[in-house]
């Protein structure tokens, strides 16, 4: 109870958004709305009304997804005794854009923002490894596509009681949106899950990327996160063995 109490406690204080950040996650939204809407506009002839009514629910997905995977981050930074900060990453959304228009928007580069980690020293006293290190790091990255994840799952749930394109897109986006935030490239968040522990990235990159993919296809949920967990441990093992191991015994 004194947990939840100090963690209500500590959302209450840190939770809420800078101006920086609003003004941040404000263009990021935008950006990554124009560019999976980019088809809707119309190619060969410019469709207006048309556009602009997919672009606001392109707005709506995105809004929805980014903050759920921010939320699933800051909780977790909280929950650990950091602040986390939101930080538009420019040169991924610049990159992004110029692929959309390269592949007439049949090419999709997620790669909104990254994050920065504050030390709260109150909430943080008595924790082993007091500073922010790059395990923590990479346990608050990683609860980013975790809860990108569950999204996908419920808006699965929601898509087998309604035929509605727009849950089928936003499935898409954020399986997307997952697969590309965990490629090892600072700022994204697979960058410090890759540099906090190379053992995790191996079993998290393979295991999210094949429950996210599966979750696309017409199969149950719990195959799909059962197939997706034995197909991470397997290549946790392949790594370990092929790599790990190597590095850990030395040179012969």
């Amino acid at each position: 109870m004194a947990e939840l109490v100090d963690m209500l406690d500590k959302i209450k204080r840190y939770y809420k958004f800078t101006s920086y950040e609003l003004r941040g996650l404000t263009i990021s939204i935008l950006v990554i709305a124009f560019i999976i809407s980019f088809k809707e506009w119309g190619i060969t002839t410019f469709d207006y009304k048309s556009g602009l009514y997919n672009f606001l629910n392109a707005v709506l997905i995105v809004a929805l997804s980014i903050l759920v995977h921010d939320t699933g981050q800051r909780l977790w930074s909280l929950a650990i005794g950091y602040r986390l900060e939101f930080k538009m990453w420019t040169f991924g959304l610049v990159i992004a854009l110029i692929i959309a228009f390269l592949s007439n928007g049949n090419l999709w580069l997620i790669v909104p923002a990254g994050f920065m980690l504050h030390h709260l020293a109150g909430p943080r006293l008595g924790w082993f490894r007091y500073g922010i290190n790059y395990l923590g790091q990479a346990m608050v990255a990683l609860a980013g596509p975790l809860f990108t994840l569950m999204l996908i799952i419920l808006l699965k749930v929601l898509g087998a009681f309604s035929a509605n394109p727009l849950i089928q897109k936003a499935i898409i986006f954020n399986v997307v949106y997952a697969i590309t935030s965990l490629l090892p490239i600072p700022p994204l968040d697979g960058s410090k899950i890759y540099f906090g522990s190379r053992m995790l990235y191996a079993f998290v990159l393979p295991a999210i990327a094949v429950a996210t993919i599966l979750m696309i296809v017409k199969i149950p949920i719990i195959f799909a996160l059962s197939l997706s967990l034995l197909v991470g441990i397997i290549l946790w093992i392949v790594y370990y063995v092929s790599f790990e191991r190597k590095l850990w015994r030395g040179p012969l």
